[in-house]
C-alpha cells in the first residue's frame, strides 16, 4: 500500500514538472516573439537609407560643466550677500556684454534687474517672478567700455522691497567689430526689442533703439540664428581657424550650451554641410538646408535632425522634386559647384503641416506638404516649366505683378484678409534674375514684398511692397530678409550686401505696412569689403531676454 502511494506521488510529480517546462518554454518563445516582433517594427521605422551626417557633441558640454564648477567653488568659498554679490563678467566666455550675479536672501524674495540705459528708453529690465533664497540671475544687455550701472530689487511675499546698485565695467567691442551709425528712429512706433544682425561670417550682435551694441558673441556665426519655442539660440558656429560651419547649438543668452551637435561628413571639403538655415519642427526636432555630398550638386537637400540624439531621421532632395533638366543643364551662377538650386530659407506653416522653401538659383517659392514633398503651388516666373508642372504655377491677377528674382526669407504671414482660401506670405525680393523674371527691371532695386495667394484657384496677386523708390540705395544682389512684426504690424527688412561709393554697406529698416509705407527706424551697417562675407544676411527684431521663463540653476543641465 505504502509503495503504491509512493509511485502515485511520483508520477504526479513527473506530470507537473513536465507540464511546467512545457509552459515555461511557450512562454518563453511568445516573449522571444514578441521581442522579435518589436526589434522588426522598430527597424522598419528606420529609415536606413538616410546618411548619418550629424552626430551629438559631448565634448562642449564637458568642456562648460567644468566651467560651472569652477563658478560654483569661487561662489561658494567667498562671503556674498545681496548688498555685496558674486559677480563674474561673461561666465561661459562667449558673450561679453552679460554677467552672472549670485547672493541669498534670508527669505524667499522675487528678484528684478534693471541695466541702466544712457536715456529712458534704453533700459534693459527682467524681472523673475519665483520666489526664491539662491538666486543666480543672468544680467544681459550691459554697454561695451562703459561702466554699467546695474539695480537689483528684492520683493517678499509681503511686497517689501529692498534695493541695491552694481557696478559693472566692460571691454571695448573688438577690433574687427562692424560699425552701426543710426538713420531713423521712432521709438512711439517701433516694435518692441532690439535688433539682431545675424551675418553671413563672423559676430552675431543686438543693438538698441540709438544703434548702440548691447549684445554679441565672440562664437563664429553665419546664417543661422533662431529663437526657439523654450526661449534658447539656435545658433551655428566654427571653431577658430576651421573654416567650415558644421557646429550646430542651442543656446541662452549666456552662452550656456544645452544641446550641441556636429554636422559634418568624413573629409567632405566642398562647402558647408549646413549653409543657409535651420528651424525647429513642431515634433521638436531640426529642419536643416544641407547637401547630398555623394551627389555633384550642392544646397538642394534637407535632413531632419533629431534634437535629443543628434541623429539625422530623414532627408529630402529636390531633384526628386523638381524637373530633371533644372539641375542637368544649369548654367547660372556656381553652376561649376552644381549649386543649381541654392535653397536659402524654409518655412513651416502649422495651419496645414506644410513648409515654404526659396530658392535662388530658380528665382522660384514653393510650398510643399511634409514630409511627403508634395507640391501645392509654385510661385515663379512661367518660363523654361516642362507642361507637367504647369498645374502647380500660380497664375497672376494682374499683368503688372512681378515674380521675385534671386529671393531670400520667406515666411507667411497671419490671417490678413478673413478668406480661408487664402495665404499672404512675405519675402526680400533681391530682383536680379537668375533663370526667369523680368529683365528689364532686374537689379533696378530690391524690395520687401507681400504676395496673396488663393491656394484655391491658384492665383497671387501683389498687396504691398517697399523697396522699389529707394532704387540702387537698397539693391542687394545677394542676402536679405524680410520679417513681419506680430505687435505693431510694421516689417524688417535687410538689405544686406549694398554697393556704394567708398565701399560697401547694410541697410535694416523697419517700415510700417501702410502703402506707402513709414520708415521707423534704419541703421547702416560699415566696415566690411565686397567678398568679405562680412555683411549682415538677416536681422530680427526680439526681446533681448526670451520671454519664456529662465530659471538658471549652474550645474545643471538647460
Amino acid at each position: 500500500m505504502k509503495r503504491n502511494s509512493f509511485l502515485y506521488m511520483f508520477i504526479v510529480a513527473v506530470i507537473l514538472v513536465v507540464s511546467l517546462a512545457a509552459c515555461t518554454e511557450e512562454s518563453t518563445d511568445d516573449q522571444s516573439d514578441e521581442a522579435k516582433a518589436k526589434e522588426e517594427q522598430t527597424n522598419s521605422s528606420q529609415d536606413t537609407d538616410v546618411k548619418q551626417i550629424s552626430s551629438y557633441d559631448e565634448s562642449r558640454i564637458d568642456n562648460q560643466a567644468e566651467i560651472e564648477k569652477d563658478l560654483l567653488e569661487e561662489y561658494q568659498e567667498g562671503s556674498y550677500s545681496f548688498e555685496d554679490p558674486f559677480i563674474t563678467k561673461d561666465p561661459y566666455g562667449v558673450a561679453p556684454l552679460t554677467a552672472l550675479v549670485m547672493f541669498e536672501t534670508d527669505e524667499p524674495t522675487q528678484i528684478t534687474l534693471t541695466v541702466q540705459g544712457k536715456d529712458s528708453n534704453s533700459d534693459v529690465k527682467k524681472s523673475f517672478d519665483a520666489y526664491e533664497t539662491e538666486h543666480q540671475i543672468p544680467v544681459l544687455g550691459l554697454y561695451p567700455n562703459y561702466e554699467n550701472t546695474v539695480t537689483i530689487e528684492a520683493t517678499n511675499k509681503d511686497g517689501e522691497t529692498i534695493t541695491t546698485e552694481l557696478s559693472i565695467k566692460t571691454d571695448s567691442l573688438p577690433d574687427d567689430f562692424l560699425t552701426t551709425d543710426l538713420v531713423e528712429a521712432d521709438t512711439e512706433k517701433m516694435e518692441n526689442g532690439l535688433t539682431f544682425i545675424i551675418p553671413s561670417s563672423r559676430y552675431a550682435y543686438a543693438v538698441d533703439d540709438n544703434a548702440e551694441v548691447r549684445w554679441y558673441s565672440t562664437l563664429w556665426n553665419s546664417h543661422v540664428f533662431n529663437r526657439l519655442e523654450n526661449g534658447n539660440l539656435l545658433y551655428i558656429t566654427k571653431e577658430e581657424g576651421q573654416d567650415k560651419y558644421n557646429d550646430l547649438l542651442e543656446m541662452d543668452m549666456l552662452g550656456k550650451v544645452s544641446n550641441s551637435y556636429i554636422i559634418q561628413l568624413g573629409d567632405y571639403e566642398k562647402t558647408n554641410l549646413l549653409h543657409h538655415d535651420a528651424i525647429e519642427l513642431p515634433n521638436g526636432n531640426l529642419l536643416t538646408t544641407t547637401h547630398d555630398v555623394d551627389s555633384d550638386y550642392i544646397e538642394d537637400e534637407m535632413v531632419e535632425i533629431d534634437r535629443k540624439t543628434g541623429e539625422t531621421v530623414s532627408d529630402f532632395s529636390f531633384r526628386d522634386i523638381l524637373p530633371e533638366t533644372f539641375y542637368q543643364d544649369y548654367e547660372g551662377p556656381a553652376a561649376d559647384e552644381g549649386d543649381w538650386l541654392h535653397q536659402n530659407a524654409v518655412w513651416y506653416d502649422e495651419t496645414d503641416n506644410t513648409i515654404l522653401m526659396s530658392s535662388r538659383s530658380q528665382d522660384l517659392v514653393m510650398k510643399l506638404s511634409y514630409p511627403e514633398g508634395e507640391i501645392k503651388w509654385i510661385l515663379a516666373a512661367p518660363e523654361f516649366w516642362p507642361d507637367d508642372y504647369e498645374q502647380y504655377l500660380l497664375d497672376p491677377k494682374s499683368d503688372e505683378m512681378k515674380f521675385p528674382g534671386g529671393q531670400h526669407a520667406v515666411m507667411t504671414l497671419p490671417d490678413q484678409d478673413d478668406n480661408d482660401d487664402t495665404t499672404d506670405i512675405l519675402l526680400f525680393d533681391n530682383n536680379i534674375v537668375i533663370t526667369r523674371g523680368n529683365d528689364d527691371l532686374s537689379e533696378d532695386y530690391s524690395r520687401a514684398v507681400q504676395y496673396r495667394i488663393n491656394e484655391k484657384d491658384k492665383t497671387v496677386e501683389e498687396v504691398w511692397s517697399y523697396g522699389e523708390d529707394r532704387g540702387k540705395e537698397l539693391f542687394s544682389s545677394i542676402v536679405g530678409d524680410a520679417d513681419y512684426l506680430p505687435e505693431t504690424g510694421n516689417r524688417l527688412i535687410t538689405s544686406g550686401y549694398i554697393e556704394v561709393e567708398d565701399g560697401m554697406n547694410s541697410r535694416v529698416v523697419e517700415v510700417s505696412d501702410q502703402d506707402p509705407a513709414e520708415v521707423i527706424y534704419e541703421i547702416v551697417i560699415s566696415g566690411f569689403e565686397s567678398g568679405s562675407h562680412r555683411q549682415a544676411y538677416r536681422a530680427e527684431r526680439m526681446p533681448l531676454y526670451p520671454k519664456q521663463e529662465w530659471n538658471l540653476q549652474l550645474g545643471e543641465e538647460d
